[in-house]
């Protein structure tokens, strides 16, 4: 059970919690780059730096997880370093909309293929971070085209090109957060962080 008491991101003000936020998430990204094809999801990446940094937010995910992960991709390239928020995903596996336009910000690259890009990327993750890659050092993994995706285009007469038969599919890791308890009635709490007992 964490101690420390939440903080309404309100309090501290945007810039404040969009900066703690980005830190809490280098840290997440970071650990799991450590896995070999590992990814996270938004809302997962989301839910944990909240809870690591203990500073919670009513905004939806889509309207500040962008601008985090933007500020990862900055302090990666300040350091030198592979992006880190390549390891971010959709919930369908994909890359945010997002992402082409920080690498052109951050970089100054066009970015044709999102999904080819950032999968480079994370391979490089892989390795700076200590994953245990295969034989010959591994090799990028795009992520599945989900079911939807590819009935439709089938639906369309459009097809995808085969990828091919070696690559392998990254892993959605699970980002585990701790049971919290209410600390005035000790049942635990929902997702939102309010019991729904006491508030």
């Amino acid at each position: 059970m964490n101690d420390v008491p939440w903080i309404q991101a309100a309090t501290i003000g945007s810039e404040a919690a969009r900066e703690t936020w980005a830190l809490a998430a280098r840290h997440v990204l970071a650990d799991a780059a450590e896995e070999y094809h590992a990814v996270v999801t938004a809302q997962a990446l989301a839910d944990a730096v909240q809870e690591r940094s203990r500073v919670r937010t009513r905004q939806a995910v889509h309207q500040w997880i962008g601008d985090v992960l933007y500020r990862v991709a900055v302090d990666c390239e300040r350091r030198r370093e592979p992006l880190l928020n390549s390891l971010c995903v959709t919930a369908g596996g994909a890359m945010g909309e997002w992402y082409a336009d920080t690498v052109l910000t951050v970089r100054g690259e066009r970015v044709g293929d999102a999904e080819e890009h950032a999968a480079q990327e994370r391979l490089e993750c892989y390795r700076r971070h200590g994953a245990d890659l295969p034989p010959g050092g591994g090799e990028p993994a795009r992520p599945p085209v989900p079911e939807r995706a590819r009935s439709s285009r089938a639906a369309a007469g459009t097809t995808r090109a085969p990828r091919k038969a070696a690559a392998s599919t990254p892993r959605v890791v699970k980002v585990e957060a701790a049971l919290r308890i209410c600390d005035r009635c000790f049942t635990a709490l929902p997702a939102s962080g309010h019991c729904d007992y006491c508030d």
